[in-house]
């Protein structure tokens, strides 16, 4: 899991890097790409922990409970994708004010980045286990391939000509891969099924505070304007 994690670390730097060099808004901001791979190294490390807490948190085996067994991720295998997006984001946020970077296009260059790499993963997780990995991967890594060609056809663009707001393509990528795991979620285990679990308590959380905030950014804003 280590070695998957790490090449798709560097095919991340690489999308990222390619994306960002001949941005309009990153030149006019002068946000150095230095400054921009800083901000992705420590992104790495915040995501890395909140995935790996969430998981804990979500799955309780005392093993995981000391902590050996928390980092030790090769032996005890298990990070939560939804906990590893929302601390990213939220980290890129408040990292992004903090340094006067513009937060919206750093979500935004993050997030394609992300989705880049995010089939890659799971494509190495079936490899590594020889195929025997879980439905609910299975289907993710065809939810993810779709993801990505949803983006790079049709919302990227849109948000490379100006006609979303920066932040919104981020928004819009976390409320469809909140919902989708979800709905995914709910119907692989209708039976055991817990709306009060804290996976999807997280998940819900997740997935409103993003359409409240793609809805204020992308319809009241233009509303009020108009006003």
């Amino acid at each position: 899991m280590i070695l998957i994690l790490f090449i798709c670390f560097l095919i991340f730097l690489y999308v990222l890097y390619y994306i960002a060099r001949d941005d309009f808004v990153i030149a006019r901001k002068d946000v150095s790409i230095e400054k921009i791979f800083s901000l992705a190294f420590l992104t790495c490390f915040v995501t890395l922990f909140f995935a790996r807490l969430f998981f804990v948190l979500i799955h309780p085996d005392p093993k995981l409970f000391n902590l050996l067994g928390f980092l030790a991720i090769p032996y005890f295998p298990g990070l939560s994708l939804m906990g590893g997006i929302a601390s990213a984001e939220l980290f890129i946020v408040l990292w992004a004010n903090y340094k006067k970077m513009p937060i919206g296009k750093m979500l935004d260059l993050f997030t394609f980045a992300f989705m880049g790499v995010m089939p890659l993963g799971y494509i190495g997780n079936f490899l590594i286990h020889l195929g025997k990995v879980s439905l609910f991967d299975n289907i993710f890594l065809i939810v993810s391939i779709l993801l990505l060609l949803l983006f790079v056809k049709i919302i990227y663009p849109f948000s490379n000509r100006g006609e979303i707001k920066d932040g919104s393509l981020a928004l819009i990528f976390t409320a469809i891969i909140s919902s989708l795991y979800f709905l995914i979620n709910l119907f692989l285990n209708i039976k055991s099924f817990s709306f009060l679990s804290i996976e999807n308590i997280l998940i819900l959380i997740i997935l409103f505070s993003s359409l409240i905030l793609l809805v204020n950014q992308e319809i009241m804003d233009k509303f009020l304007f108009k006003k």
